[in-house]
């Protein structure tokens, strides 16, 4: 009995270990990590944080159009200090100062786009105590007041903001596809990256298993007589070369699914394990076709014209600094003040300030002309780089679309050439068991099988890279005629 107590204690502290040491496998089809990586891969969570970034940059600027009422003030302000007196016969002498002073000022505050001026509404209210003498207090108001502030020569910043950022907001979005689609593009790689090293696993277990069973029947012909020293130690030597492939292949597939396993956001827990997937939707490309949808869809078109607004507004702002400047301010109201708060809001007074400002530069050394000088300079150099970025992506499109339609061709080759090797494999292994066949031809049959297998991975992932690369440049799904959008979560 003591004995049976004893080895249930064993197993209760073994079993723990044993369960903390198993891995969930999961099988993922090339659909559902294209889906996984889409919501988990940290490439993802970047392109939606860029887009959000570019959001809520966009929802700035469009409140610098509207207006914003702001509440300011200094509650309470003490002033305790000496300053200077001119007396009557001139001469100067410091006073003390003790004042106690509060102020509140309420404005609606509106941007003037189309002038690059400003308009307020304002109502202020100052209140002061004296801490000496009579400690007397008084209130001053300004129930209301209208403020206009406009450089008569400017650039308009904001006029030039109202042209740009809706073209910046909108090249963000379509760049989000094309990150989106990148995603597709990066998970794709990865999976096949690891499909690959899972065929490569399995063919170096099939070789192992093939190499030790030809070597067994080798030996029995060995001693029959029916086969030379030199094809049995060939045949030795095959199945050793085979179990060091097994050993570099199950390296290559740890690597190739933690490299999987990592870009889908998964823990070293689980065991993926993936299969070949179907050929990719077959469609039929005209070039000028999918590079009107290229120049409509890619966020290259607006980065374009960004650009160039960007740049003629550099010309625009050096401009305007260049020379003779001038800012009119004008403030009218109404404003009282008494001993009284009630009092000052009575028999109001008229409030009007105005004021202009000017700016001439007398001698700048020519600082002014370059300035302007290197805006256009800057501007033709952005319409340079535009027409050779427009060049290289047309060249892109119509390469991608050849790539494709050869690829479909190619990838109807692998089949077939898969399909062959394994049927002349087959047929040569047979043969060797009847004696019929020499090592040599085993052999060449061998890596022919195994040759024409990984070609086959090799043109089916390409196939898939080619189409998800059309995808990208165009943002169109030519297999379902839409447009590509992706909507961004949680804004």
């Amino acid at each position: 009995m003591y004995t049976k107590l004893r080895w249930l204690a064993c197993w209760a502290l073994l079993l723990p270990g044993c369960l903390w040491g198993q891995k969930d496998t999961i099988y993922l089809s090339l659909d559902e990590a294209l889906r996984i990586a889409q919501v988990s891969s940290l490439d993802a969570i970047s392109a939606r944080n860029t887009l959000r970034v570019a959001y809520w940059t966009y929802r700035n600027y469009r409140a610098e159009l509207l207006p914003n009422m702001v509440l300011d003030g200094t509650i309470p302000s003490l002033n305790k200090s000496l300053s200077s007196y001119q007396n009557e016969d001139g001469s100067y002498s410091f006073v003390s100062s003790r004042l106690l002073s509060e102020n509140l000022n309420l404005s609606i505050n509106q941007n003037i786009p189309y002038t690059g001026g400003t308009i307020s509404l304002q109502s202020q209210l100052q209140r002061m105590d004296e801490l000496d003498g009579s400690h007397a207090t008084s209130y001053l108001s300004v129930p209301f007041g209208v403020t206009i502030s406009q450089p008569l020569i400017t650039a308009r910043s904001l006029r030039w903001s109202m042209r740009i950022e809706p073209k910046r907001y909108k090249e963000a979005i379509q760049q989000y596809c094309v990150n989106m689609e990148a995603v597709n593009a990066q998970t794709v790689s990865r999976y096949f990256d690891f499909l690959l090293a899972s065929v490569n696993r399995n063919i170096a277990r099939q070789n192992l298993d093939n190499a030790t069973e030809l070597l067994k029947i080798a030996r029995g012909k060995k001693k029959l007589g029916i086969i030379s020293d030199n094809d049995l130690l060939q045949l030795e030597l095959g199945r050793l070369n085979a179990s060091s492939e097994l050993i570099k292949a199950e390296q290559d597939y740890e690597n190739k699914m933690y490299t999987l396993r990592i870009y889908l956001r998964y823990d070293n827990s689980v065991e993926l394990q993936v299969g070949i997937p179907p050929k990719c939707p077959t469609v039929d490309l005209d070039y000028p076709k999918v590079l009107a949808m290229a120049y409509k869809n890619n966020p290259l078109n607006y980065s374009t014209e960004r650009q160039l607004l960007e740049a003629r507004q550099q010309i625009a702002q050096a401009k305007a600094d260049r020379g003779f400047q001038a800012n009119v301010y004008a403030s009218v109201g109404f404003t009282n003040s008494d001993a009284e708060l009630p009092a000052v809001y009575r028999n109001l007074q008229n409030r009007q300030i105005v004021s202009l400002g000017i700016r001439i530069p007398i001698l700048d050394w020519g600082k002014g002309k370059g300035r302007v000088q290197l805006a256009k300079s800057q501007q033709e150099v952005v319409k340079a780089q535009i027409e050779r970025t427009r060049m290289n992506f047309e060249q892109n499109v119509m390469l991608s679309v050849r790539q494709w339609e050869d690829q479909t061709r190619l990838l109807d080759i692998a089949v077939a050439a898969d399909s062959v090797a394994q049927c002349r494999y087959k047929t040569a292994y047979n043969i060797f068991v009847m004696g019929n066949i020499n090592v040599l031809d085993i052999n060449s049959a061998q890596v022919e099988r195994d040759n024409a297998r990984r070609a086959y991975i090799d043109q089916l992932y390409a196939s898939w890279v080619y189409y998800y690369n059309i995808r990208q440049l165009t943002l169109y799904d030519f297999e379902n005629d839409m447009d590509i959008v992706y909507e961004m979560l949680n804004k």
